[in-house]
């Protein structure tokens, strides 16, 4: 274990928690060497008009802690939901950094989250504060040059996650980091529960159970 400090944060709605949040997280922890990776929930999302188009925080939150639960490393967060309104990325890790300046954070992102980045705010700011960490699928190319956060992120890119040390490299950086390929989405899960469809698999059964207890994603 590297004597900094080192974690991860994944950030989403996690509405609900599946595998394809879970295995990533677990996969980037040990790749990483993280000491463990914050699953952080989001507040009001700019995205989902604010959060009223998520079930409500307390269930997320709930649900997320039933996936987590013997994951030691996967920890879960109220970073987001603790605030009120709509909650951004850069405040997050701006937070987090700032209480616990000793800490090397990795922002764990999916490539799926690329093309719209530039739309997120103060996303340049990002990489004061933190790793970048790009999840892809075995063989993509999670940067493209194409992409409009290129130019910014190209430059601090590094050729190995290991690679990414605040000390060495003397900044924050950028990397890809190949993760499990996993067809799984918490809309596919939502579209599935409306319609009477299976979700086996595709979430742990506690969070099932949950789903089901409470009435959640039903048409």
């Amino acid at each position: 274990m590297s004597a900094t400090p080192r974690i991860g944060l994944l950030g989403g709605a996690f509405d609900p928690p599946h595998i394809g949040h879970l295995i990533p997280a677990r996969e980037a922890a040990e790749r990483l060497d993280l000491s463990k990776v914050l699953l952080v929930p989001a507040g009001g999302h700019p995205f989902k008009g604010g959060g009223g188009g998520m079930t409500p925080a307390a269930h997320r939150l709930a649900m997320t802690r039933l996936a987590a639960a013997g994951e030691p490393r996967l920890v879960v967060s109220e970073l987001e939901t603790a605030r009120e309104g709509v909650t951004f990325t850069i405040d997050t890790v701006r937070t987090l950094a700032r209480s616990e300046p000793e800490l090397e954070i990795h922002l764990l992102l999916g490539s799926d989250l690329l093309g719209e980045l530039h739309l997120w705010r103060e996303w340049e700011r990002l990489t004061d504060y933190a790793h970048v960490v790009v999840m892809g699928r075995p063989g993509y190319r999670a940067l493209d040059p194409r992409l409009p956060v290129a130019e910014l992120w190209c430059p601090l890119q590094v050729e190995r996650v290991e690679a990414l040390d605040r000390r060495r490299l003397g900044r924050f950086g950028v990397a890809t980091l190949e993760v499990s390929a996993l067809e799984v989405s918490s809309t596919e899960i939502r579209s599935r529960l409306r319609t009477g469809r299976e979700i086996r698999w595709f979430t742990p059964e506690p969070v099932r159970e949950y789903i089901r207890a409470h009435g959640l994603y039903r048409g």
